[in-house]
């Protein structure tokens, strides 16, 4: 058994940076550019009308000394419709937003400039315009202004979030090559469970660490991939194993402790997986297994073997999965653990003489003065007091009890906050 803080750095000093990959353009939505997108297109790719209205030529309007223009309507453009035709002096063409700027025009009236019905003026029509703020050049915008093509108009670095997506499809690229996002298996392994559209016969539970599992994969904006449930036979869970080392992580829960059917490390090692700890000093989820599948000219393959609890599996998640995703996500060093601060205790809290404790908690107050208030749990096996928590106190070992106004270390949860539902329970540890 090693400590808690030894078995993170071994984590940290294990994960590196996922290489760049190649991928569809919104699969990279959250990703930090490793190449720049570079234009294929002059953007607007011609020049185009702002404004609904009539395109004219300034020569003729300056002619009309700032009061009405009289001018022929000879051609109607909607958005997506061209034409050959060049505006002569004393013309112009009714015009809609989009729509390309026709030869012989350099400037665009607004409709609610026209004198008459603007409905009746179309093409063999004659409009009266006065614009009275005219201005050579207004309400067009012209061709390559925003960029041209050749132009890097995201350079390597940038994170992919909906304007640069969208920046991206303008400029033609339908695929990007972006950081790696971070590819996990999850497994869960059991004789006992069934999935959650089951109804659990007696002696069966619910497989409730897939989908927890998976959602906090998802959250970190990894991509969760489910293996579903392998029973306790070696066969069966050394095939799912096999199957989950093609990705960047195989996360696997159950079967790590020191029971009969504990199989799952010497599986692990049958696979080829190099143990680089097991248990690890903390609660919950002491009998947490880390390791890695080193394969010669591909990635490496993290694994970890977290607790059947589901408490338990959580805990280790957050301390130890989650900082190796976010190294292999390439994200900064101050990302890759749930941020921490001080707090008083609001009621006791139970501890433990040989081993840090990680409890849920209601953190309320300003940051400078937060109060943390433990939250009913019945032992490792129970997730509704986790579901309402959003922080966990952190106890440090040697102290059984921690009273209140007690000045404590806690970890914050650092996404959507839920409140605990139904009547409070009686409290115990396990």
């Amino acid at each position: 058994m090693i400590e808690l803080a030894d078995a993170i750095a071994l984590v940290e000093a294990t994960a590196g940076p996922l290489p760049p990959r190649r991928m569809r353009l919104l699969d990279a939505c959250g990703l930090a550019l490793a190449e720049p997108v570079v234009a294929d297109v002059d953007s607007p790719p011609w020049d185009r009308a702002m404004m609904d209205g009539f395109a004219v030529r300034s020569a003729d309007v300056a002619a009309a000394s700032g009061g009405v223009v009289a001018l022929d309507v000879v051609v109607d453009l909607a958005a997506g419709d061209v034409t050959a035709l060049e505006i002569r002096p004393g013309c112009c063409a009714r015009i809609m937003t989009g729509a390309p700027i026709p030869a012989g025009v350099d400037a665009v009236i607004p409709v609610e400039c026209a004198c008459d019905d603007a409905a009746t003026a179309h093409a063999g029509s004659r409009v009266n315009l006065d614009d009275q703020k005219f201005r050579p050049g207004q309400h067009v915008a012209r061709q390559g202004v925003a960029f041209r093509a050749g132009d890097a108009v995201l350079p390597a670095g940038s994170l992919l979030g909906a304007a640069e997506i969208g920046l991206a499809a303008e400029a033609g690229a339908t695929h990007v090559v972006a950081a790696g996002r971070p590819r996990v298996a999850i497994l869960s392994t059991g004789s006992e469970l069934v999935p959650p559209d089951a109804v659990p016969a007696f002696g069966q539970t619910r497989n409730s660490n897939g989908p927890m599992l998976a959602a906090a994969v998802r959250l970190l904006g990894a991509e969760p991939i489910p293996l579903g449930i392998a029973v306790d036979r070696p066969e069966a869970i050394r095939a799912a194993v096999a199957q989950g080392l093609a990705a960047d992580v195989l996360l696997l829960s159950g079967g790590v402790s020191a029971g009969d059917l504990d199989l799952v490390p010497d599986i692990f090692l049958r696979c080829g997986v190099e143990k680089i700890f097991h248990k690890v000093r903390h609660k919950p989820g002491k009998p947490v297994w880390f390791g890695v599948a080193r394969r010669e000219g591909a990635a490496s393959t993290l694994v970890f073997g977290l607790p059947g609890n589901p408490a338990s599996s959580l805990v280790c998640f957050e301390l130890f999965v989650r900082p190796a995703l976010m190294i292999l996500a390439g994200q900064p060093r101050d990302a890759w653990h749930l941020p921490r601060a001080s707090a008083r205790l609001t009621a006791p809290a139970k501890g433990a003489a040989d081993r840090p404790v990680y409890l849920p908690c209601r953190l309320d107050g300003p940051p400078d003065a937060l109060t943390a208030t433990p939250l009913p749990w019945t032992g490792s096996s129970d997730l509704r007091g986790f579901a309402g928590a959003n922080g966990y106190v952190a106890l440090p070992a040697g102290r059984a009890t921690h009273e209140p106004s007690s000045e404590v270390d806690v970890v914050l949860r650092t996404y959507e906050r839920v409140q605990p539902v139904g009547p409070p329970r009686a409290q115990s540890g396990s």
